[in-house]
């Protein structure tokens, strides 16, 4: 980048209607602004594209554990969060840093919800919550179209609860 930078200060000092050629082909300085705006604007898609998603840790974690699992009715004894937390890493930026209360994935995120919460009201309100974040924002989230259809059926049972 710092070459076609170079470029195009040069090509201010030159004639505004000079030509330039280089390696046998001759172009206009215009063409020539017009060719680092194209590199800015990929740059910029490439850097965008590369990006993770910002989610809480909580959020990242229910996503991970629905992909995973979302076709089974409990998750496997030996899951721990450490593993789920190796995954949400990869693919997420954690925008909360500190390690919550849960210990285990069915405090995270329960395969049966509105009994686990049967009798808390308040973590009720902020688990419905995290699922609405989630469900909206799906296609920004879920790599796997039948985990975020699944979350979405957990969240209508959530609100009827």
């Amino acid at each position: 980048m710092s070459e076609v930078g170079a470029l195009l200060r040069y090509l201010k000092k030159r004639d505004k209607g000079a030509d330039i050629l280089i390696e046998g082909n001759t172009y206009t300085s215009e063409q020539i602004k017009l060719a680092q705006q194209l590199l800015t604007d990929a740059q910029k898609e490439l850097y965008q594209s590369r990006k993770k998603p910002k989610l809480s840790r909580r959020r990242a974690f229910i996503v991970i554990l629905e992909e995973g699992y979302y076709d089974v009715k409990e998750y496997p004894k030996e899951l721990t969060l450490e593993s789920i937390h190796r995954k949400a890493s990869q693919r997420f930026e954690f925008s909360h840093r500190a390690m919550n209360s849960f210990t285990t994935p069915n405090e995270v995120h329960p395969k049966d919800p509105c009994r686990h919460y049967e009798n808390d009201g308040l973590r009720k309100a902020k688990y419905r919550q995290t699922l609405a974040h989630l469900v909206t924002y799906s296609q920004l989230y879920f790599e796997i179209k039948e985990a975020a259809l699944s979350l979405e059926v957990t969240y209508r049972d959530v609100l009827q609860c």
